[in-house]
C-alpha cells in the first residue's frame, strides 16, 4: 500500500514538473480566444456619494420624475416591493382614463394589515433626469405617503442599484455609471401628518430654528466693527468709556 501511494506522489511529482517546463509556442498563442463579452461597468458607493454626509438618518428613498408630461414627486424607490404600485388618487390626477387601463385580478398583501386587490394595471413612460424608463404599474384604491412606488420589477428590469444610506441610486447606460439622486424635500407642511415625513420636515424645522435664533448682524459705521441689534446700545456704552480713556 505504501508504495503505491509513493507512485502516486511521484507520478503526481512528474506531471507538474512536466507542465512546468513545457514552454509555451506560437501555436498555443494563436489558439487563445478572447471573449467578445461586453466589459460592465462596476456600480459602487462611496462617502462621496451621501448626499446627507455622514450625518446619521431615516430616510427612504424618494425621487421625483416626469409622467403624462407632468412632474410626480415623493415616488418611493423600494426593493423589498415585487410590484410597482400607482395609487388611484396619482392616476386621478395624471388624468389618465379608466378606458386605458387592464383589468387585474392580483391580490397584493400589505395593506390595510392584509390583501389589497388591484384595480388595473397600465404601463407608463418614465424620465428621471436622463433616464427613460418604462414601468408596468398595479392601480390601487389607498392611502399612501408615496404617489409612486418602483419595485424591484422596475429595478431589475433596468439595473437600477439603490441605496437609501447615500439617498441616490445608480444604473449604466453603454457602460457608463449615472446616478440619480432623491429628493430632499418630498413633504411639505400640509402633508407633516405622514409618519415619513418627520425624517424631512423636522430637520428643515431645525434649520429655521437655528437661523431664527441667531441675532441680526449689522455694522457699526462709526467704531467700524460689526455689532449685534441686540443688545448694541449696552455694547457701544461700553466702548464709548474705553476710548475716552485712550484718549485722555
Amino acid at each position: 500500500m505504501m508504495q503505491n501511494m509513493t507512485e502516486l506522489r511521484d507520478k503526481a511529482s512528474c506531471n507538474m514538473t512536466q507542465e512546468e517546463e513545457t514552454p509555451f509556442g506560437e501555436d498555443y498563442f494563436s489558439n487563445v480566444k478572447i471573449s467578445d463579452e461586453e466589459s460592465m461597468s462596476a456600480i459602487t458607493f462611496t462617502d462621496k456619494d451621501l448626499l446627507l454626509g455622514s450625518k446619521p438618518h431615516n430616510r427612504l428613498l424618494f425621487v421625483t420624475c416626469y409622467a403624462r408630461e407632468q412632474k410626480v414627486n415623493r415616488i418611493l424607490i423600494d426593493g423589498g416591493s415585487a410590484v410597482n404600485i400607482l395609487p388611484l388618487h396619482t392616476m386621478k390626477d395624471l388624468g389618465i382614463p379608466m378606458d386605458e387601463l387592464t383589468s387585474s385580478r392580483l391580490m397584493i398583501q400589505g395593506f390595510n394589515q392584509g390583501g389589497q386587490r388591484a384595480l388595473s394595471i397600465i404601463r407608463m413612460n418614465l424620465l428621471m433626469d436622463d433616464m427613460f424608463s418604462t414601468a408596468l404599474f398595479h392601480v390601487i384604491d389607498a392611502k399612501t405617503s408615496y404617489n409612486m412606488l418602483l419595485g424591484r420589477p422596475w429595478l431589475h428590469e433596468n439595473g437600477v442599484v439603490p441605496s437609501t444610506w447615500h439617498q441616490c441610486f445608480k444604473y449604466s447606460r453603454d457602460d457608463i455609471v449615472k446616478k440619480v439622486l432623491a429628493d430632499d424635500k418630498p413633504f411639505t407642511e400640509a402633508e407633516s401628518h405622514f409618519a415619513d415625513a418627520k425624517y424631512y420636515l423636522g430637520s428643515m424645522k431645525a434649520k429655521q430654528d437655528s437661523s431664527a435664533g441667531k441675532p441680526e448682524q449689522q455694522i457699526n459705521q462709526d467704531e467700524g466693527k460689526t455689532t449685534s441689534s441686540a443688545g448694541s446700545s449696552e455694547i457701544d456704552q461700553r466702548r464709548k468709556p474705553a476710548l475716552k480713556d485712550l484718549i485722555h
